[in-house]
């Protein structure tokens, strides 16, 4: 035994160390594939960074909701070029397990404006060319919707796409995609998982070689026209008179976004120069973060809105799939969150339709669990069927488009994370196609002398008044993870009986497919999905809620709560928000004291 795995022994046996971290040390250490990261590894066991370690060895990185995604580093639980490699390598294994058509078919990869994602995107076509599966590689990065359009655009088996999405510069992931352009999810995910788990040696086939072999085809504009072709085709009104601003906050949207709003005619189109720049750092952005649900993202684009007397500001983040609006209303900015941004591009998607006599009466509106129900209401009042109780993740979205009896009776999916979609030619959610049909909503509306706050109001009005908030605990490291373990367990095994001043009707748990009824009845739902997700719901229609879970991409604890109440012309809209949003804020803040109680972080 060598003297450095001597000492993680020692910290072990000290308590120091976990038992998985140190068992992954060994592999590490010892066996030849992993020889470039020791000095590394041996560097940070003899500054005696245990803490660091653990982190870095105790897991394998998992497939969540979006995928393998984390910091850049050494070891099993970080982005590296060892985990891409296992990662491209046990995709390839599980793809041929399934037949050797898969190396025609082939496999589409594409990349982001990250640290190394070109790196990675690259080393992922050298990994499948070595076992002889065709390999369709974009020239440049790309927004990943569109990988998603490309993947079925060439009938491709799979797809793999090099992104963090909207996570800070230190990280990066794998996202693998299925034959039908979405997400993989089970059996797919954790099949793929255990053949990664297997992966020893990594094949690699030099890329110019692979190309020359004609297992790798470099591709690029042809497939940027199909996808802005069906993209443009959802021309919704003939309104274009509209200036705004657009930021791809230094990330792919500046080669979609932007051509797909010039193509439909919105010449009052204003691009932040400053960060249509690819930029690994995102140097321009507060904090180094490129997440349009945080305000401080659109800092640069709202100070351009003012200068030039625009009142509309959108942002995508790095992988173009979500979009941030923000929009000027009495003088004053308003953000809006991806509820409200959902329920308007989903009145206004299904209100054209049915102006125009398009609107499919068997039609299907799709969303998440924690999604508002508001955009329920809004699709119901048109008739339309409603799926909304699939887990966090567009990738369910996704699924469920294609197990529809035709996939063209979909008309319309969002989830609250900035995610939507119209269309049935991407499987994900689409920051590009969101763009267009809000530009299309903000210029309708306009041309009418109305804003997207008063169109959001007088949903509201027709529907009811609906508030949502989200809090986030972080729980990072070994340590975090096995809180973050001890708390769900806790509030699943003894679910508090009220939260605040207001009593628990039921609580939904997503893992057993059961809900509960404080009065002793149990409803079974054994055609949901099973997964890590608690939901409290505080008022008898079930409506008012609060919905727990751990995040599949991130350390932390996610909290989604909605409360909603009837539209009352007497109290006004603005009396109802603020008093469903106290009621909110103090069961929120129950349930958030009770968790630091279980942790122990009081």
């Amino acid at each position: 035994m060598s003297d450095f795995l001597q000492q993680a022994t020692g910290a072990q046996e000290r308590g120091e160390l976990l038992a998985s971290t140190l068992e992954n040390l060994k592999l590490w250490l010892e066996q030849p594939e992993y020889e470039q990261y020791r000095p590394q590894i041996e560097q940070l066991i003899q500054s005696g960074e245990w803490t660091e370690l653990d982190d870095c060895f105790y897991i394998q990185i998992p497939f969540g909701t979006g995928g393998r995604r984390g910091t850049e580093g050494v070891g099993p639980n970080r982005i590296n070029e060892r985990t891409i490699g296992e990662s491209a390598a046990g995709l390839a294994d599980y793809l041929l397990s399934k037949g050797e058509q898969v190396r025609e078919q082939g496999v589409v990869v594409a990349c982001d404006t990250r640290r190394n994602s070109r790196l990675y995107s690259e080393l992922t076509a050298e990994v499948l060319a070595a076992h002889k599966i065709r390999t369709y590689l974009f020239d440049s990065f790309r927004p990943t919707p569109e990988l998603s359009f490309a993947v079925r655009e060439l009938r491709a088996a799979a797809g793999v796409v090099i992104t963090a999405s909207h996570n800070p510069p230190s990280d990066n992931g794998f996202k693998a995609y299925g034959a039908d352009g979405g997400q993989v999810v089970p059996p797919d995910d954790n099949g793929i998982i255990q053949c990664v788990s297997a992966v020893r040696q990594i094949e690699r086939m030099p890329l110019q070689q692979a190309i020359t072999a004609g297992l790798v085809r470099i591709v690029g504009s042809q497939i940027d026209q199909a996808y802005l072709d069906r993209v443009c085709g959802l021309n919704l009104c003939d309104e274009r008179d509209l200036d705004f601003v657009y930021t791809p906050l230094h990330g792919a949207g500046a080669v979609a976004v932007v051509p797909a709003l010039e193509r439909l005619g919105f010449g009052g189109l204003h691009l932040v120069e400053r960060q249509a720049v690819p930029d690994p750092m995102f140097s321009s952005v507060p904090g180094g973060k490129p997440n349009p649900e945080e305000t401080a993202s659109m800092g640069l684009a709202v100070e351009q809105a003012d200068r030039i007397g625009a009142a509309l500001v959108m942002a995508s983040d790095p992988d173009a799939d979500r979009l941030g609006v923000a929009v000027k209303h009495h003088g004053q900015w308003v953000f809006l969150k991806g509820n409200q941004v959902g329920a308007l591009l989903c009145w206004f998607v299904l209100d054209r339709l049915s102006e125009q006599g398009a609107l499919r009466p068997d039609g299907v509106v799709i969303e998440t669990l924690v999604s508002t129900d508001l955009v329920k209401r809004i699709a119901q009042g048109y008739g339309l069927e409603v799926i909304d109780h699939l887990l966090v993740g567009f990738k369910w979205i996704g699924r469920t488009i294609g197990s529809l009896d035709d996939s063209s009776r979909f008309i319309f999916g969002f989830e609250e994370s900035l995610g939507y979609l119209m269309g049935d030619f991407v499987r994900d959610k689409d920051a590009v196609i969101a763009a267009l049909l809000l530009a299309q909503c903000a210029a309708h509306l306009q041309a009418r002398g109305r804003g997207l706050v008063d169109q959001l109001d007088e949903l509201m009005r027709q529907h009811g008044v609906f508030v949502e908030l989200q809090r986030s605990i972080f729980l990072e490291g070994a340590q975090g993870s096995l809180k973050m373990r001890r708390i769900m367990d806790a509030l699943r095994n003894d679910p508090p009986t009220q939260l605040g001043a207001m009593p628990v009707h039921a609580v939904t748990d997503r893992q057993t497919l059961l809900r509960k009824f404080s009065g002793g009845r149990v409803e079974s739902h054994p055609d949901w999905d099973s997964g890590d997700v608690l939901t409290f719901h505080l008022s008898e229609d079930l409506s008012d809620r609060i919905t727990v879970r751990p995040s599949g991409t991130e350390p932390k604890i996610k909290h989604y709560a909605q409360f909603s109440l009837p539209f009352d012309k007497a109290a006004g809209i603005e009396q109802l928000r603020s008093n469903a949003t106290e009621r909110a804020e103090q069961a929120m803040q129950a349930l958030l004291d009770l968790e630091a109680a279980i942790s122990g972080t009081e």
